[in-house]
């Protein structure tokens, strides 16, 4: 495994590679959220999603060998039940061979026999029984007889030898058989241990990388911007809020007749834009619709010297974009409450029951800042 491991926040930064190549994974990525800029916050999650892969790949791996393992373990079964075989046909040959050896022992002590009692009790030289027959046609009858006796008793003996010969040819080859089916079922264990010694490595490298990424799990937990838990509700009415806005005497009545700040006076974007221009020196380049908002990212802002950017962060002194609708809105961040929902002040809001209505300002508390993108100048 080729590791790189770069010393940063929490002690150590861990950043694995394999074959040369950094490896990425979305697992439990979407479910972390990092305010932008948050070096340590995006450190702990790249080194989540590399040992998640980490864990990942050893895990496939490990998985791939146990496959190669099973295909091994049936070729050792199969041989096991070849060596079974060629075993139980060397059993059959040895006691078949055991027979034909008693058979041909006891065939040769028949013909030994047979000689022993012609040779001592019968008339077994030419001149007796030719002296005890009474005939020359009895005496050929006689010797005739001895003769096919042996004849029988030898060719007996010539057939058992044979077999024999074959028995043990055959045995031969099976033994031959049984010792290749032996060897192979050798060579195929030797390979297995050899799988199983590489698949407990890629099981211990895939535990070791999940304990990694579980412990950069939790940092990431606790450096993670969890999104607010509270509804999008529309807040209530705050009536003692300070408008500053340089046309508020000429709204509602001069409401969409023309453009101030980047966009038409007594509606939500000039407002906000006249708000970041008030507060960060920001003049307003990127168009008058809502939904320009979003994508209002890179420029220039003046008294920071920053870059402009959107996220999901509520921010005071930021811009809050709800998308939605033909327009969209946008309201000016005042504040932001611990439970994630924000304070903001706007205009052209159509919420009569509070009290804001289109083309005049309103103040808002307690708004509820899920789904909504914010646009930052510091």
């Amino acid at each position: 495994m080729n590791t790189t491991i770069l010393k940063k926040i929490f002690g150590y930064v861990f950043v694995f590679t394999f074959l040369g190549l950094i490896v990425a994974t979305t697992a439990h990525v979407d479910a972390y959220n990092c305010k932008t800029g948050d070096t340590e916050c995006e450190a702990a999650k790249a080194n989540m999603q590399a040992n998640q892969s980490e864990a990942k790949l050893y895990t496939d791996k490990a998985e791939s060998v146990g496959q190669v393992i099973s295909q091994l373990n049936a070729e050792i079964n199969s041989l096991n039940a070849e060596i079974a075989a060629n075993e139980a046909k060397i059993t059959q040959l040895n006691a078949e061979i055991e027979a034909n050896e008693a058979k041909l022992a006891e065939t040769q002590a028949a013909l030994a026999e047979m000689l022993i009692n012609m040779h001592f009790n019968g008339d077994s030289e030419p001149i007796t029984i030719l002296a005890g027959s009474k005939t020359i046609s009895d005496y050929a009858e006689k010797q005739a007889r001895e003769d096919v006796a042996k004849q029988e008793i030898t060719a007996a003996s010539e057939r058992i030898k044979t077999i024999k010969e074959e028995l043990t040819t055959k045995k031969a080859e099976v033994e031959k058989a049984l010792a290749i089916s032996e060897e192979n079922r050798n060579l195929v264990a030797s390979k297995k241990s050899s799988q199983e010694s590489l698949k407990a490595e890629y099981d211990k490298s895939a535990s070791d990388a999940t304990a990694l990424a579980s412990y950069w799990e939790e940092q990431l937990k606790a450096l993670a911007w969890t999104p607010p838990s509270n509804s999008t509700g529309n807040g209530t009415r705050n009536w003692g809020a300070n408008n500053t806005y340089p046309y508020r005497y000429n709204c509602p009545q001069d409401n969409v007749r023309y453009s101030a700040y980047g966009g038409a006076v007594c509606q939500c974007t000039s407002y906000a834009s006249y708000k970041a221009y008030e507060k960060w020196g920001i003049t307003n380049t990127w168009g008058g619709h809502a939904y320009n908002y979003v994508n209002a990212v890179g420029y220039y802002v003046p008294s920071t010297g920053a870059r402009t950017y959107v996220d999901k962060n509520p921010a005071a002194n930021s811009i809050a974009i709800q998308l939605g609708g033909a327009y969209g809105h946008v309201m000016w961040v005042e504040s932001v409450n611990a439970n994630g929902s924000i304070n903001v002040t706007e205009y052209n809001v159509n919420w009569s029951s509070i009290g804001c209505h289109l083309g005049d300002f309103c103040s808002r508390n307690n708004v509820g800042s899920a789904n909504t993108w914010f646009l930052h100048f510091d």
